[in-house]
């Protein structure tokens, strides 16, 4: 298995191009292009990046599972990452990763993408002190 990336920039006041598709042609959730651009909004940089998993082919199976899943980074003013999210594939929930104060991973509800840029904004306030 090889695995590869795309990236789709946000900046302070939107995606440029296509908001709803990945280079690799698959779907954004949605959920995300909202998130970004709450958090875009606010002045924060963001990124959505597009983890692509490949099969190859091979006279064994091969163990490892197939990764297909977009991620929104949301970076300092310094480029560091400060967040990362993703949404839950079957229950719809923001997992919130928030490295630079300690939190591995949080789950928000779906419905509170405010809740999500409130954790991302007080996590780049303590980035800057």
């Amino acid at each position: 298995m090889a695995s590869g990336q795309t990236v789709t920039e946000a900046h302070a006041g939107g995606h440029e191009g296509d908001e709803t598709a990945s280079p690799a042609g698959q779907e954004i959730p949605e959920g995300l292009i909202d998130l970004a651009r709450l958090v875009s909004a606010q002045g924060v940089r963001t990124s959505i990046i597009h983890y692509v998993g490949l099969h190859l082919r091979s006279h064994r199976p091969l163990p490892f599972p197939r990764e297909d899943r977009f991620e929104l980074i949301a970076h300092s003013r310094g480029g560091w990452e400060v967040a990362s999210v993703t949404v839950g594939d079957r229950s719809g929930c923001f997992v919130v990763s928030l490295p630079s104060v300690g939190v591995t991973t949080q789950l928000v509800n779906g419905d509170q993408p405010h809740a999500v840029v409130d954790l991302i904004l007080a996590a780049l306030s303590k980035d800057v002190a």
